[in-house]
């Protein structure tokens, strides 16, 4: 590429001669990276797209100036610009390094933003090359798990430090809509606002860019992260013929979240092979979009044979592309759920024995957590089935103690010498993001 054209590109992202934009602060990942920074290795996020991780590198370099680096010793690349034209790969990289040096900075070790990397065909190596060479702080942001993993097992491993990127947890939404950090009294005193809030948030999900609009035009702005996930980070990537397929696959699996299901039976109702659909169900959890379950065995083989559930990333889509049932309000909570556990790096299970639990945490070697989630236990026939699917599931793996999560009741039980901790879904939320931040 002509390096007048690229510096042009480069000149446009950077902040070099305008100011550094200030974007709502994320602390908990700003925190994280200011602390790998020391390290000196390179720092990956890694997310759905809109996630934030763009501006989360926005942010740090807000942070950077503050202590003392120049801006122009900062140089942020984002491959989604559609003026890269030709292939993106490494050339292309050492190219800008180039242009960089000659334009802007030839004289100090920069920090490089690499954003959306995925696109570029052997950027590990390239990177892996400038780390080792101390050519730079390099960071780098990607939509593609797998792509990241692989990559990061051969060339980088052991070099480098990732960030998982979720959209806005419930504690964030409130921060985002202007309402103070939570504390014990304001749990009991601003109870109504919190439910309020949150079953505006259950169902608009925690993209972060959508909460500046209205209803309508949210739902779609949301639609358009998801069909552009379905078009730009499979249909294209993979060069697939049939995008009406891949968008059933997305479209069964929204549709029954949090239920047991085995690819045979998306195979027969959407009339396609196994192999074709397994390769779908890949592709989708390596875009983030949504998330595999295993039932919970000791032995892996009897655990990868026996049926999975699913979950989505985010409840704005699953709200807004999934089939509408009578039970969505239990789907949604149990959906928030699944990912604020996986936010706090649990490893999440479902029991399923004569009774199903919805979660078993694993930390370690160790079983360490039953939870339930259902709407509500003011029904007889429902109470009883998630006691005793969470009982079974503590009697199972020796626990004493089982949580249920529902939408608006707080009470204990002791059952068979179990003790039952009913609590709502926000509060547990709030609860478990202050007990994290206090860590």
């Amino acid at each position: 590429m002509d390096k007048n054209k690229l510096f042009g590109i480069l000149n446009d992202w950077n902040y070099w001669d305008k100011p550094v934009p200030e974007f709502f602060p994320r602390d908990e990942y700003q925190q994280k990276m200011n602390t790998y920074l020391s390290t000196g290795e390179v720092i990956v996020l890694k997310g759905i797209r809109r996630s934030g991780k763009s501006t989360l590198l926005i942010n740090h370099i807000r942070h950077l100036k503050g202590t003392g680096v120049d801006k122009k010793e900062i140089l942020f690349v984002n491959f989604e610009d559609p003026r890269f034209d030709g292939e993106l790969n490494s050339y292309l990289l050492e190219q800008i390094f180039e242009v960089y040096k000659e334009f802007v900075n030839n004289e100090t070790k920069p920090h490089i933003f690499l954003d959306e990397v995925q696109h570029v065909t052997q950027w590990e190596k390239w990177v892996l090359t400038g780390y080792e060479l101390k050519r730079a702080q390099f960071y780098v942001t990607g939509s593609s798990s797998k792509l990241m993993s692989r990559e990061f097992g051969t060339a980088l491993s052991g070099r480098f430090l990732a960030i998982n990127v979720f959209p806005l947890s419930f504690g964030e939404y409130l921060l985002f809509k202007g309402q103070p950090e939570t504390d014990k009294i304001s749990l009991i005193t601003q109870k109504v606002a919190y439910k309020i809030a949150f079953n505006e948030y259950l169902k608009a999900g925690g993209f972060p860019k959508t909460y500046s609009l209205e209803e309508d035009l949210r739902r779609q702005e949301i639609i358009m992260y998801y069909e552009t996930i379905i078009l730009k980070d499979i249909v294209a990537r993979y060069n697939l013929k049939n995008y009406d397929s891949v968008k059933k696959v997305a479209l069964y699996l929204l549709s029954n979240i949090g239920k047991p299901f085995n690819l045979n039976k998306v195979r027969v109702s959407l009339t396609l092979s196994y192999d074709l659909a397994d390769k779908y169900f890949e592709y989708l959890k390596d875009t983030f979009l949504l998330f595999e379950v295993f039932q919970y065995d000791h032995s892996l083989n009897r655990q990868f044979a026996n049926r999975r559930k699913v979950y989505c990333i985010d409840n704005g889509i699953l709200t807004n592309t999934s089939f509408r049932i009578s039970e969505d309000y239990g789907r949604y909570l149990e959906n928030v759920v699944f990912i604020e556990l996986l936010r706090k790096g649990h490893e999440v299970y479902f029991h399923q024995g004569k009774r199903e639990c919805d979660f078993i945490i694993k930390a370690e070697l160790n079983l360490t957590q039953a939870i339930q989630v259902c709407r509500t236990m003011q029904d007889e026939e429902t109470k009883k089935r998630e006691m005793e699917g969470l009982i079974e599931a503590l009697d199972t793996y020796s626990l004493n103690e089982g949580i249920i999560l529902t939408e608006d009741e707080e009470y204990e039980i002791v059952s068979e010498g179990r003790r039952i901790i009913v609590k709502p879904v926000w509060k547990w939320l709030l609860e478990n993001e202050n007990r994290n931040k206090k860590k």
